[in-house]
């Protein structure tokens, strides 16, 4: 029908004129039953507005125009006169053994969730049809709902689309091949309204009985191989549950297409696709990239270079590189995804966000931080404007978060935890894991920051959440009364802290059935350290050397953490007036330092200048003299500027040139020592006689990483 035609018929339906409409079906009769492959029974004068309405729906349907189209099958469902027609609940009833269903199809409250339309070769059948009997009137009304439901299905409206294929269900009556297919085209239909409107559950149910049908009444291996498909996405949207048999379901359907002699190459690309996916979820990442190339060839060599399939295989590739650690390639293949989304979706795509944010991992797992701030920044602003309080919003905030803790800008870490924190507070229920997450990485920061105070209350509202979400003897309760602890010790409650490395002892012991554990050994020491500090030295010395024992046996006698242990149990030698016995364990420290750091580590370093410092309080002034310049040299020749620390070697060097009464190399010392500190600007570096340098609580109780 000429376009011209087909204004004219629009015009006269739009404003009906009987005696208009009855020239033009005369007029267009002739091809209108010419187009049309059906018996050759002439129509009654009743139908004939029905076929004509049709034809027409069915070219505004092919021009796009979705609306109009809607319009002209319901004037001809309009016109039919339904005393013809049976009560439809009698023929319905024929089809309730095989499934029950609903006229409309369940949806989520929330209609942005709804899936983006990618091509998962889900929807098969997406045309209207012509009449095959125009005698058969429950079978031409069949028809109208049916293609009612097609043009309700391009518009959106997949509520209104499944009624309309429950009703042209219900008039069907399984006679022959023909009416068959037809019935598995509604099967189809139906599942697909189901699963766009995610009840993957009643969509199984339909294109299960499609496949069963299309298996029964052997409608060939087109209708056999689609519906596998079908049936196979939605196995895969099972995940772990549905992996196996979805993939056994792909590989038949593309045997299929691949059997038949005028291959359909896009829909083959689509199953590759599926395929890929499957081994993706499997992560058998190398078989999943053979089967998206595959995929990505023959969609750029039939698609536009615009397509959204082309995009999506695109980030399919990316995510696959992104495992294998093919940092680089995954970079490009998001980007080249990018390039072509942004034109299609907008900038403001959900799934423009998600692409942003896989980009922004890449660069941190790159270290390259700055890049990662400013994309996962793009996926926020994304998603914002999509909505302002949802979990992929909040779960952004505490990636950005992330990004600047590393980056040491902690204002700007707490101020995005904050904000992450807000929203999960609004859209989770109360102490969901997720808002625990949060509410540690505000602990850390505070922790990083010395606000010891806000940190310890951030790590007691941790504490009582946790209590609630996880049960007290829990391996995460024990990790949050150890920070407890560190805070209480830090604020010099020492009390307070011995309780709470007590109580995360106990965990972890109960935990993990056994005091051979890193976790236990940690807290040890943590122990250790709070009694030492109470000048309980037995004691502090017997938890010490229990998490000795446990570091040497599990990590090996020439670790780092071992030494840490040797050298607080040096320490409370020295504190206790056993000199020679404290010098050895320091020596000792110093060799598994050397073994296992390197002969130039800072904590080589620290424990040189602290072996210095022993032989000085002891008047052994030459070997002190040694320790002190062995540590100076090193700081020397570290490229980084060490400003304060070799200041404080200066200016123990200065001491003892002091006392040895060489004036020139102790001025030399002092003048240089008063230089770094004013350079340094820190406060509290004057020209003193430093103290014993007591660690231990900083090494084994680094700075916590926040929480992904």
């Amino acid at each position: 029908m000429l376009p011209k035609q087909l204004d004219e018929l629009n015009e006269a339906f739009s404003a009906p004129n009987d005696s208009f409409i009855t020239s033009m079906i005369h007029k267009s009769l002739e091809d209108v039953e010419m187009a049309r492959p059906r018996k050759k029974i002439r129509p009654e004068p009743a139908i004939d507005t029905v076929l004509l309405l049709t034809e027409i729906g069915i070219t505004n349907y092919h021009l796009g125009d979705h609306s109009k189209a809607e319009q002209c099958f319901s004037q001809a469902l309009c016109r039919l006169d339904t005393s013809f027609f049976p009560d439809a609940s009698t023929a319905e009833a024929k089809y309730q053994q095989q499934a029950s269903r609903s006229s409309v199809v369940a949806t989520p409250q929330n209609d942005k969730a709804r899936r983006t339309e990618y091509d998962e070769g889900m929807r098969v059948y997406q045309t209207p049809i012509t009449f095959s009997d125009v005698s058969n009137k429950e079978q031409i009304v069949s028809t109208l709902h049916y293609n009612l439901g097609q043009t309700c299905m391009r518009q959106g409206s997949y509520e209104n689309a499944a009624s309309n294929f429950n009703r042209a269900l219900s008039l069907c009556n399984v006679t022959s091949s023909e009416s068959a297919m037809y019935v598995v085209m509604i099967f189809h239909c139906l599942g697909y309204c189901s699963y766009r409107t995610e009840n993957d559950d009643q969509a199984i149910t339909y294109y299960d009985q499609a496949l069963s049908l299309v298996r029964a009444t052997k409608l060939g291996p087109l209708a056999l191989a689609a519906s596998l498909n079908c049936v196979g996405v939605l196995y895969f949207n099972k995940q772990d549950k549905g992996t196996t048999i979805a993939l056994s379901m792909f590989r038949e359907s593309l045997d299929l297409y691949q059997s038949m002699s005028n291959q359909d190459v896009p829909t083959i690309a689509t199953v590759l696709n599926n395929i890929g996916r499957v081994y993706y979820l499997q992560s058998e990442f190398q078989q999943a990239l053979v089967m998206y190339e595959q995929s990505l060839a023959l969609r750029q060599s039939i698609l536009d270079v615009d397509s959204l399939d082309v995009a999506a295989t695109l980030y399919n590739i990316g995510q696959t590189f992104h495992q294998l650690g093919r940092l680089e390639d995954s970079l490009a293949r998001y980007k080249d995804f990018i390039h072509i989304a942004r034109g299609v979706l907008g900038p403001s795509s959900k799934d423009m966000a998600l692409v942003y944010k896989g980009i922004a991992e890449i660069y941190h797992e790159l270290s390259d931080l700055k890049m990662a701030l400013y994309f996962y920044s793009q996926a926020l602003v994304v998603q914002m404007k999509e909505d302002g309080t949802s979990t992929d919003v909040a779960t952004t905030l505490n990636k950005l978060g992330n990004i600047c803790y590393e980056m040491k800008d902690f204002t700007t870490a707490m101020r995005h935890y904050k904000k992450g924190l807000e929203v999960e507070k609004k859209i989770l229920p109360a102490n969901h894991p997720h808002t625990i997450i949060t509410q540690t990485n505000l602990a850390h920061i505070y922790k990083q920051l010395g606000q010891h105070d806000q940190a310890l209350k951030a790590y007691m509202a941790v504490y009582k959440m946790q209590m609630v979400t996880f049960g007290a003897n829990t391996l995460q309760v024990a990790e949050t009364l150890s920070s407890i602890g560190l805070m209480q010790y830090h604020l010099r409650d020492y009390e307070s802290s011995f309780e709470s490395y007590q109580q995360a002892l106990h965990i972890r012991r109960s935990c993990y059935g056994s005091d051979d554990h890193p976790d236990v050994a940690s807290t040890l020491n943590s122990v250790g350290l709070v009694l030492f500090k109470q000048d309980m030295f037995d004691l502090a010395k017997k938890c010490f050397a229990e998490s000795l024992r446990i570091r040497s046996k599990i990590l090996g006698k020439d670790h780092r953490d071992v030494a840490i242990l040797w050298y607080n149990i040096a320490t409370i030698h020295f504190e206790t007036g056993e000199d020679s016995v404290a010098i050895e364990m320091y020596k000792e420290t110093l060799r598994v330092e050397r073994t296992a750091l390197g002969e130039d580590h800072p904590d080589v370093v620290l424990t040189l200048q602290h072996l210095g410092q022993v032989h000085q309080q002891l008047g052994q002034i030459e070997e002190s003299l040694q320790y002190f310049n062995d540590a100076l040299a090193i700081e020397r020749k570290r490229p980084e500027t060490r400003s304060s620390s070799m200041g404080r070697i200066l200016n123990l060097l200065g001491n003892v040139y002091l006392q040895l009464g060489r004036t020139n190399e102790m001025m030399k010392c002092y003048v240089e020592a008063s230089r770094l500190y004013e350079q340094n600007q820190k406060a509290g570096e004057t020209l003193v006689i430093a103290g014993y340098n007591f660690y231990g609580l900083s090494k084994t109780n680094p700075p916590c990483a926040p929480v992904a």
